[in-house]
C-alpha cells in the first residue's frame, strides 16, 4: 500500500518516508524538483555606476544567485514550468534597485548586504535572507544598479533551482541466519553507528535508518550469518529548500509537473492512434474501390 509519512519538517527542510512507490517514480520526483520547478531569480542587471573594485559581471553573478521569495501556488508553477519547457518566455518580470555609497567621512570600508536590494514593482519581491554580504565598498566608492528578476527552471540555470540537496535512500535490511553460529555479543560492537542488538538469539537493528550500509558487521562475521541488504519499496527522501519555496510546495509542484507531462504524452498517443486509424480506413476504402 502506498504511503507517505513526514519524519521531520521545518521552514526549509522536509524528510519523508515513502512506501509502496517504485524507485523510478521517486527518482523522477527528485529530478523534477531539482530541474523543473520554477522560481524567481535575477536574470539581468543594468549598471548606472560602479566605482568599486569588482567588475560588473562579478556583482551581477552574485545577485543572480540570491534566492528570492516565489509565488507558492503549485498549479501556477506547474503550468509555468510546462510553458517554459515548450519555449515560451514568461511575461512576468520584477525590478529591483540597489544604490550604495561609502561616504568619505566613514573612514573605513562598507559591506553591502542583500537587504540593500529594494523592490520597485507593485508586487514586492523579497530576498530570502537579508544578511547575505554582496560586496564591499571602499571610501568614496559607489554602486548603482537596477536588477530584473524573472521565472526560470533549473534546466536553464542552477540559480532557478528551488532546492539545495534532494536525496533519498532505501531502508537497510539485516538478514540473520541463526543456524550459523558466531560470537554475536562481540559482533554488535563492530557497528560504527551502534545500531545493532542481539536479543533472544536474534541479531537485529535497533534503528534500521541509522545503518550506513558500511557492511562492517557483514565483513566481521566469518560464518556468513549476517548479510546487509536494502528494501527498495521503502525510501526516505530529504528535501532542503533554498528558501524560495516551502519544501511541501516544491514536492507538490514536482508531482503536478510529472502529471502534466504524462497527460501530454497520453494526448499525443491518442492523436497518433486516430491518425493511424484514419489512414487504415482510407487504405481499406481505396482497396475496395480498386477491386
Amino acid at each position: 500500500m502506498a504511503e507517505i509519512k513526514i519524519i521531520e519538517e521545518n521552514e526549509h527542510f522536509l524528510k519523508l518516508e515513502i512506501s509502496g512507490f517504485p524507485k523510478e517514480i521517486v527518482n523522477a520526483l527528485r529530478r523534477t524538483m531539482i530541474a523543473e520547478v520554477p522560481t524567481l531569480a535575477i536574470d539581468e542587471v543594468l549598471f548606472t555606476e560602479n566605482t568599486s573594485s569588482l567588475y560588473n559581471e562579478y556583482i551581477a553573478h552574485r545577485l543572480g544567485l540570491l534566492p528570492l521569495k516565489t509565488n507558492p501556488d503549485p498549479e501556477f508553477l506547474a503550468n509555468l514550468s510546462i510553458d517554459i519547457q515548450n519555449g515560451l518566455i514568461p511575461e512576468y518580470r520584477s525590478d529591483l534597485q540597489l544604490r550604495a555609497e561609502c561616504p568619505p567621512q566613514a573612514g573605513k570600508s562598507l559591506t553591502i548586504y542583500s537587504s540593500d536590494l529594494k523592490s520597485l514593482g507593485a508586487e514586492e519581491i523579497e530576498v530570502v535572507e537579508k544578511n547575505i554580504p554582496l560586496f564591499k565598498l571602499g571610501v568614496g566608492q559607489i554602486v548603482e544598479l537596477q536588477a530584473f528578476a524573472r521565472y526560470g527552471i533549473g534546466k536553464q540555470h542552477a540559480k532557478f533551482s528551488p532546492v539545495s540537496p534532494v536525496s533519498y535512500s532505501f531502508k537497510p535490511v539485516l538478514i540473520f541466519d541463526k543456524s550459523k553460529e558466531f560470537n554475536c555479543e562481540e559482533h554488535v560492537n563492530v557497528c560504527p553507528k551502534q545500531c545493532l542488538e542481539y536479543k533472544d538469539g536474534v541479531l537485529r537493528f535497533t534503528d534500521a535508518w541509522e545503518c550506513i550500509l558500511c557492511r562492517a558487521c557483514e565483513k566481521d562475521c566469518k560464518t556468513g550469518a549476517t548479510k546487509i541488504s536494502w528494501d527498495e519499496s521503502i525510501v526516505r527522501m530529504t528535501i532542503e529548500s533554498t528558501g524560495s519555496l516551502p519544501p511541501k510546495v516544491i514536492l507538490k509542484t514536482a508531482a503536478l509537473i510529472l502529471i502534466r507531462k504524462l497527460e501530454i504524452l497520453v494526448s499525443l498517443l491518442e492523436k497518433k492512434e486516430e491518425i493511424i486509424s484514419e489512414k487504415n480506413g482510407s487504405n481499406q476504402s481505396v482497396s475496395k474501390n480498386g477491386n
